[in-house]
């Protein structure tokens, strides 16, 4: 059976351990660790009096460790109250302290005793008046304090010297147990409320629910979000008070997916909040699972999304019009046409599409500039309209050519019908147009084809208007022509391009040439962007946007794209060391290489054959590559990036993927297109979406590449709104790779 004194040793060893081991978990709390040392050192104290011995060492060594004891109860209470410790004045002080009691020992032993008491009871009162100041939490520990303080004054008193030394070590044995349970009961609390004035402080809402749904916890921002005056209205309620866009049994669901093994974590999603007043606001919600004491909860982070989708709606608009007229754009005209083309098919109705093409317009440009350019086709857009029936389309099909597609037609008159819009759309056109001081006349040439007769989707119908289109510029300009079975020269060229491309490689006739991409600031030359010619001995040189579609048609372009790696990979080897030359080389890749098999097999045989490191490659896709093929490319992508090869987006806004595949791809860079670019020194429009895109590509870790930048006032705007790179024909046009600019040593070819 232990005796009170044995109590109290295992209470002060209890004491200072748990207090160490705080120190340990938070090292912060350095008060934890004077206290816990000088509670030990009191123990020590005390369990070498018990043994009695009354020798000069023993005696010397109960007053050290006492005194000890002391300086570690004062420093840590000194730390705890963030006032500063002066070592050297409270080693001196106390050391001088610890001489008077070895010499008051060496006289008068009890007396020696008793002035320890009376220290020791003195410190602990100090503490206990100290920590009453600061928190409320430690008046438990405060308390305590005081009471073994008066504890502490009693024994070093004379009158009541015979009670019992068990009873009276039992008793500090208590006290010392109750100050153990008061610092838990302090530490836990503390982290508590750190814990919520974290998730309170931050900027956004916080939620904690259980399984069954029932809200936990809700943050101070989260109250700001609804509307509501306080927190408590959340507590104890279902989660589907919150997000309503979610019914009791998807709540349930979504937690059983958040928290199955195997989920990766953090799981994201978009739901509705209903504010007090009963708007709804679009919220992201960030979840991860936690254990708390064996049931399993969810943190949720709730984030006002409100301006990213009003930035993304404006994205989807501008990627779905043509900034310039306000048309649909080509991308949109695409997507709307195999719509009606599908509904032609089953409904036995036609649809006709008029594809119309401004005659020389070009001079127009090079003679009065590109504002009055804009400004006619503004105008052209604006008479096309008044022709547009209610279930017409009309977009803007590039440059200065403008499609109108007329659906639901009756096959038997569907032909007279175009025939007659097609006049119409040439006497409108031929109308002078009013441009002070200029008057203009345009003349116009259309291509006309019907679906499902020439085509049952949007680019069969397309490719046969735009050879009707060029049967009726060949005819002598300022007509309409009908497509035709004979109008097959397209197609004849077609066949030629395809059956030239099978030799193009093995009698090397493709090369590649280079434009650089620069610092927006500095201007120093850091990357370029790899572009594939051909030129072929009898159909001269093919542009590339004529023989790539073959190409990835007739599914050559993986061998060709093959090509292109291994020849990129070789000229950034050949660079390598080169002052003045580029670290990087953009490749393009398509849809086809990307869905590949072999794809990474093709790049890790193209980086060893060259020996060019991977950091030297970065592969630059479209966003209909990441539309048509997210679950693959995501992979690629990863793949990728662990093998340290860069990646880019090409053409951003042209195409009609939404926002969230940007945050699903992990994309290293952005190209904003050079649609948004041109204009950007005077169209306020163009500012504005280029600013967005430059802010939300940032917010996802994204570095930027402006494209067609053409003028100083645009490169400057772009690098004052913190686009980091530019391309254009102001820093170079596509060159060989001897004849990069700022390259100083012979290149390799």
């Amino acid at each position: 059976m232990y005796s009170g004194i044995h109590l109290s040793l295992l209470a002060d060893l209890a004491l200072g351990s748990i207090l160490i081991f705080l120190w340990v978990v938070r090292r912060s709390d350095r008060h934890a660790l004077y206290w816990g040392a000088g509670q030990i050192m009191l123990g020590v104290a005390v369990s070498l009096w018990s043994f009695k011995i009354q020798g000069l060492w023993e005696t010397a060594l109960i007053a050290i460790a006492g005194t000890a004891g002391l300086l570690g109860y004062v420093a840590g209470t000194l730390h705890f109250c963030a006032h500063p410790i002066h070592w050297r004045q409270q080693l001196m002080t106390w050391g001088l302290y610890a001489l008077f009691l070895i010499g008051i020992a060496l006289i008068l032993p009890n007396l020696s005793y008793r002035l320890e008491l009376l220290a020791l009871s003195g410190v602990l009162g100090w503490c206990a008046w100290k920590l009453s100041r600061r928190k409320h939490v430690y008046l438990v520990v405060s308390l305590f304090f005081a009471l073994r303080a008066f504890l502490n004054l009693i024994l070093a008193s004379e009158f009541l010297t015979h009670v019992s030394l068990d009873l009276t070590f039992a008793i500090n044995f208590i006290l010392k147990t109750g100050s153990i349970l008061g610092l838990i009961h302090a530490v836990l609390h503390e982290n508590s409320e750190r814990f919520l004035a974290t998730l309170n402080g931050l900027g956004h809402g916080f939620v904690i629910r259980d399984a069954d749904g029932i809200i936990r916890f809700a943050s101070q921002k989260l109250i700001q979000y609804t509307g509501k005056t306080s927190a408590e209205v959340f507590f104890g309620k279902h989660i589907s008070a919150v997000t309503h866009s979610r019914s009791v049994e998807q709540s349930a669901e979504w937690f059983r997916q958040v928290t199955a093994p195997g989920t990766r974590l953090p799981c994201i999603d978009e739901a509705l909040h209903k504010r007090e007043d009963g708007v709804e606001i679009p919220v992201e919600i960030i979840s991860v699972p936690y254990e708390d004491r064996g049931q399993t909860l969810v943190l949720s982070q709730i984030i006002d999304i409100q301006a990213r989708k009003a930035q993304e709606a404006a994205l989807q608009r501008s990627a779905m019009l043509d900034e310039e007229t306000g048309l649909f754009n080509r991308s949109t005209l695409r997507q709307l046409l195999g719509g009606l083309l599908e509904d032609s098919a089953t409904s036995g109705r036609h649809t006709a599409l008029l594809l119309i093409d401004i005659d020389h317009f070009r001079r127009i440009n090079e003679t009065l500039g590109h504002s009055v350019g804009d400004q006619l086709l503004r105008l052209v857009a604006t008479r096309l309209q008044g022709l547009q029936g209610v279930h017409d389309i009309l977009a803007r099909f590039g440059g200065d050519e403008f499609v109108l597609v007329v659906p639901d037609l009756d096959p038997a008159s569907a032909a007279e019908e175009a025939d007659h819009l097609a006049r119409l759309l040439l006497l409108t056109l031929a109308t002078p147009f009013p441009l002070e001081p200029f008057r203009i006349t345009l003349k116009a040439s259309i291509g006309i084809a019907f679906g499902p007769s020439h085509g049952l989707d949007a680019e069969s119908l397309l490719s046969a208007a735009d050879t009707a289109l060029h049967s009726a510029k060949d005819a002598g300009r300022n007509r309409y022509c009908v497509f035709e079975a004979q109008m097959s020269a397209q197609s004849r060229d077609a066949l030629l391009i395809d059956e030239a491309l099978q030799q193009a490689i093995a009698r090397k006739e493709f090369r590649l040439v280079y434009q650089p991409i620069v610092e927006a600031r500095s201007r120093r030359l850091c990357k370029v962007e790899a572009l594939l010619r051909w030129t072929n001995p009898t159909l001269g040189f093919v542009p590339p946007d004529r023989f790539i579609p073959i190409a990835e048609e007739s599914g050559q372009i993986v061998d060709i794209g093959t090509w292109v790696l291994q020849e990129a990979a070789r000229q950034a080897h050949a660079w390598a060391g080169q002052v003045g030359a580029p670290s990087c080389i953009s490749v393009n890749v398509s849809a086809a290489q990307l869905t590949d098999p072999d794809f990474m097999a093709t790049m890790e045989d193209a980086l060893a054959r060259s020996g060019a490191a991977a950091s030297m490659l970065e592969v630059e896709m479209t966003e209909r590559v990441l539309i048509e093929e997210a679950d693959t490319v995501i992979r690629v992508l990863e793949a990728l990036h662990a093998r340290g090869l860069g990646s880019s987006l090409d053409d951003f806004g042209t195409g009609y993927s939404s926002l969230s595949y940007l945050t699903r791809f992990h994309l290293r860079t952005l190209k904003i297109d050079r649609a948004f670019v041109n204009g950007i020194e005077h169209d306020a429009r163009n500012l504005a979406l280029v600013r967005a895109i430059i802010a939300m590509g940032h917010s996802l870790g994204m570095q930027i590449v402006a494209e067609g930048v053409e003028t100083e006032e645009q490169a400057s705007i772009l690098a004052d709104l913190g686009c980091e790179y530019l391309q254009g024909y102001l820093i170079s046009r596509p060159v060989p790779p001897g004849e990069l600019p700022g390259l100083t040593t012979a290149t390799e070819t």
